[in-house]
């Protein structure tokens, strides 16, 4: 099976534009920080495309860059959107690009092997690993004020996250079903018998 490029292409780009929806949004007056809003932060098709990535990119590079081209190319849009460079361009970020690593890489486990069960098993691995590893972030690298640096700030940091885990959970109900289905990956192409033939002369 072989990713349809026109799907990939697609879900990129509603990535992309669901990372800038609430920036946008901000500008007709709704408010951006997510304890103030019913916007479904973490709802995405980012870490689905990881795993899709790691699973079927027929290169292993490829299944990296393309989600750090994509994230990379959302924090630019936030800066052009709000001009805040802290925004776009903060502490724990690196810890983002692991997470999308990670991810990428617990789909090298699912090649050759697609199961729904397999499938199922890496999503939530890789939804919690998101979790924890990012969250852990913002406690670590925060300024100490919303999460004292203490075990309770961490503990508090994961409890209040919850609700974004809530969302990446939906996320990977509703895009890997259709990620790992005939809509975005076909059959390669048959080799003519012509080929064949002349390839055996």
């Amino acid at each position: 099976m072989k990713p349809r490029l026109s799907v990939i292409v697609a879900m990129l780009a509603v990535a992309v534009c669901v990372r800038l929806a609430p920036y946008l949004l901000a500008q007709f007056g709704m408010s951006i920080d997510p304890e103030r809003t019913t916007y479904p932060w973490n709802f995405s098709p980012m870490l689905p495309l990881c795993l899709f990535g790691g699973a079927f990119f027929a290169q292993a590079r490829t299944a990296y860059l393309v989600p750090f081209a994509a994230w990379v190319l959302g924090d630019l849009g936030i800066l052009a959107l709000t001009g805040r460079v802290d925004w776009a361009f903060y502490p724990n970020q690196p810890l983002v690009y692991l997470s999308l690593a990670l991810v990428a890489t617990t789909g090298f486990a699912l090649r050759g092997e697609t199961s729904w069960t397999r499938v199922a098993g890496a999503g939530l691995a890789s939804s919690v690993g998101f979790f924890v590893i990012t969250n852990f972030g913002v406690w670590a690298f925060g300024d100490g004020l919303l999460y004292p640096k203490t075990l309770s700030g961490l503990v508090d940091c994961y409890v209040r996250a919850i609700p974004f885990f809530r969302n990446t959970l939906i996320s990977m109900v509703v895009f890997l079903p259709l990620l790992f289905s005939r809509v975005a990956l076909r059959n390669p192409a048959p080799i003519p018998l012509s080929r064949l033939a002349s390839s055996r002369t």
